[in-house]
């Protein structure tokens, strides 16, 4: 079953990749990154060890990102995957009778499946290891501080005309509570909901206190 998921997420991540340039955007996001860290080196209170690891990071998942040459195109060149795609889009239509060749392969051995999943998730780490080193950047550029909201459940936080690239949140363990968020380069704006056992979602109208960072490189 759980192959069944994995090709629906495998789909998602191909339709993301038709979209637009998510290859191209991720490089140049990198070496964004890799300049504004690079001008931290004459700071005085910059660890150049750290830095120096961390460009050296971002470097290599560059560098392997940009020798992929089309992002899901060992998927687009399978008939029988593309197939399967426009299956999947419909309900239902992965049954035996509408799918006898998937569920054939999916009662088929699991050693070979695992080796056929591998070989379709495979291409796309070079982007999944691109995302996951330029964000691991993105959200260590700045503390969490301790924050509270107002009386009337709502936090608002001025931030001066800079623009941050994300905002992160901790809210207390255990707690079914999420936070929306809104703002603009003036201001940022949090406030808090309750799911409750029904999965029915309140506005919570008291003081919350969380943790909240405001990341930027």
């Amino acid at each position: 079953m759980y192959q069944h998921v994995a090709f629906s997420i495998l789909f998602e991540i191909l339709d993301v990749c038709e979209r637009g340039d998510c290859r191209n955007w991720v490089i140049q996001e990198i070496e964004k990154q890799k300049i504004n860290l690079e001008a931290l080196r004459t700071h005085p209170d910059v660890q150049k060890d750290l830095l120096d690891d961390t460009l050296n990071k971002l470097n290599r998942v560059s560098k392997k990102l940009t020798a992929v040459s089309k992002l899901g195109g060992h998927m687009r060149e399978s008939e029988w995957l593309m197939s399967l795609r426009n299956r999947f889009v419909t309900p239902g239509a992965t049954s035996p009778m509408d799918s006898p060749s998937y569920n054939a392969w999916m009662n088929g051995s699991e050693s070979e499946r695992l080796q056929v999943m591998r070989s379709l998730v495979d291409p796309f780490m070079p982007l999944y290891d691109a995302i996951a080193m330029s964000l691991m950047v993105l959200r260590e550029a700045a503390e969490p501080t301790e924050e509270v909201t107002g009386t009337s459940g709502i936090f608002e936080k001025s931030v001066g005309g800079r623009i941050y690239q994300m905002v992160r949140v901790w809210v207390p363990t255990g707690d079914r509570i999420y936070p929306e968020m809104s703002g603009n380069k003036y201001v940022v704006m949090i406030r808090f909901f309750n799911i409750d056992k029904d999965f029915q979602q309140s506005f919570i109208k008291k003081p919350i206190q969380f943790k909240m960072a405001l990341c930027h490189v």
